[in-house]
């Protein structure tokens, strides 16, 4: 179980709604819940249909709460993707590489597991990450 000084605030109010942390720090190491493609505010679903355009949401939702831990693309060591369409993914997979080659980063350990449902309805694709604290 994660201690309060542990927790990295990203948005209290839907943390609080859904009962969780979107980031814990341990040591070094930095734990980022599922990340969908929703909007920040609303967390209603961004992309409809379209597996590029929610990779794209997802990575920048990544990225704004890399940044409350102080990392960017760079840091994240593992990606573990739960998708409702794995040929979809596989067919974007070009939009996730030039996502990390834009961040000039090396893309980290992944595994992506074919799922029935994820938590917004019509959401394709959800990336749980790990990354290395600076």
């Amino acid at each position: 179980m994660a201690r309060p000084d542990q927790v990295i605030p990203v948005n209290p109010m839907l943390e609080e709604k859904f009962g969780l942390s979107y980031l814990i720090k341990s040591g070094k190491t930095l734990y980022m819940a599922g990340v969908l493609s929703a909007d920040d505010a609303t967390f209603e679903l961004v992309g409809a249909g379209d597996m590029a355009a929610q990779i794209r949401q997802i990575y920048a939702r990544m990225q704004r709460n890399l940044a409350k831990a102080g990392c960017t693309l760079r840091h994240v060591v593992s990606e573990i993707s739960f998708t409702t369409d794995i040929k979809a993914l596989g067919d974007a997979a070009n939009v996730r590489r030039e996502i990390y080659q834009a961040a000039n980063a090396a893309p980290p350990v992944a595994t992506a597991v074919q799922v029935a449902g994820l938590y917004l309805p019509g959401a394709l694709l959800e990336i749980h990450a790990t990354a290395e604290l600076p």
